[in-house]
């Protein structure tokens, strides 16, 4: 019956709609979680959009171990009749893409709805967006051959169940201690525990694919690097308050940098310590590096007495 399901959704095929699913099933990547992460942290709050990089990788930790454990095939692999849209490596229960929009989604309705400052004509709205945007990801993955729908809704469910008792923990933990959870220690615990797998796998302790160390390196490099750029930044990076125009020219100038010098230093590595490496390295000069320096020219350029620490 799910394979039917995906042959059904591909009978209608069209140029068209090959490229509009292929765009908007990016909204499940990890490019869009950056992206979405680096402008709370740039814009927002340290704080915020740390806790947000925390339970997102929690969910993503949960949705590879389930994946490793089940090991179903993709649509594409299991029938000659199912079309390969989108190149994809992985197993295909349940659906990562599928599981980050609607973890990244519920993340930020939950906070939108809490806070009392927004009115109700927000919060629907915000709402309505999440949601259409979960079913676009959900439905391009089926259309591209790459999920089916119980891998869809499978991951629907875990990440918006996931976000949910994550949030509901640290509520309980923040009412129990009178103060908001310790974030800072909780990633660094974390971020010293990934150093240690991958240090073991250098080492191949553990008989993994290619794709699964590459990742585990990444996930590493991503988690070591905000940990230490968010600590650092709490510290040491002035805060300042910047308007709607300098906050956009602030996260241009940002995104071409970091992304920019993952571009031109991607194509030096060589092996998977390197490319380990790199991502700490950019991670760093992103969360760390950029914020420091430009709120620190902002400062000089103004002349603004309101800078402090943040």
């Amino acid at each position: 019956m799910d394979l039917e399901i995906v042959k059904f959704i591909q009978s209608g095929s069209n140029w068209f709609l090959d490229q509009f699913f292929s765009v908007f099933t990016h909204f499940g990547e990890e490019i869009f979680f950056i992206c979405m992460f680096l402008i709370l942290y740039w814009c927002v709050s340290y704080r915020y959009a740390f806790k947000f990089s925390l339970f997102y990788l929690t969910s993503v930790l949960f949705n590879n171990i389930i994946k490793l454990c089940v090991k179903r095939p993709r649509p594409w692999q299991a029938s000659q009749l199912v079309d390969n849209k989108l190149q994809a490596s992985g197993y295909s229960f349940p659906s990562g893409h599928s599981q980050s929009i609607s973890c990244i989604s519920t993340f930020i309705v939950y906070d939108v709805y809490k806070d009392k400052n927004n009115n109700k004509s927000t919060k629907v709205i915000s709402l309505l967006i999440a949601i259409l945007l979960c079913l676009i990801v959900g439905y391009s993955r089926m259309y591209l051959g790459q999920h089916y729908l119980t891998d869809v809704l499978t991951g629907f469910t875990l990440g918006v169940g996931i976000m949910l008792l994550l949030k509901y923990i640290e509520s309980v933990l923040s009412k129990k201690e009178r103060k908001p959870v310790n974030i800072e220690m909780i990633v660094s615990i974390l971020s010293i525990v990934m150093l240690v797998l991958i240090t073991l796998l250098q080492f191949k302790v553990f008989n993994v694919s290619l794709h699964a160390a590459k990742k585990i390196y990444r996930y590493s490099a991503l988690l070591t690097s905000v940990s230490i750029g968010y600590i650092l930044s709490i510290r040491l990076v002035k805060d300042v308050r910047l308007n709607i125009y300098l906050r956009l020219i602030k996260v241009a100038i940002g995104l071409i940098i970091t992304f920019g010098l993952f571009a031109i230093f991607n194509m030096l590595v060589n092996n998977l310590f390197m490319y380990f490496l790199v991502i700490l390295m950019i991670g760093i000069i992103a969360t760390f590096v950029y914020p420091y320096l430009f709120n620190m020219i902002y400062c000089k350029l103004k002349k603004e007495e309101i800078c402090k620490s943040v």
